[in-house]
């Protein structure tokens, strides 16, 4: 996955939480089009997504998706494993 890629990817996220989340009794029906557009953009970008991971995972680097089981946080310096 290239940088292109990734930006790609977060732009899609961000607009589509933007509609989802802004629009509410200002709906146009135009945003039924354009979520519909971005959900195949996504629906493209994923498998890319999910390969990035796989290689995260094999690789020992950190990663978002995983985060919450593996990271270890820092609390009044002690390492604190998250339940």
């Amino acid at each position: 996955m290239n940088k292109h890629d990734v930006s790609k990817y977060i732009d899609l996220l961000h607009r589509r939480t933007f509609i989802l989340l802004h629009s509410g009794v200002d709906w146009k029906p135009e945003y039924e089009a354009e979520l519909q557009q971005i959900n195949q953009e996504l629906a493209l970008l994923r498998p890319l997504v999910d390969q990035e991971h796989s290689r995260k995972l094999r690789n020992n680097l950190p990663n978002v998706a995983s985060c919450s089981k593996q990271c270890l946080y820092q609390v009044n310096d002690r390492e604190v494993r998250e339940p």
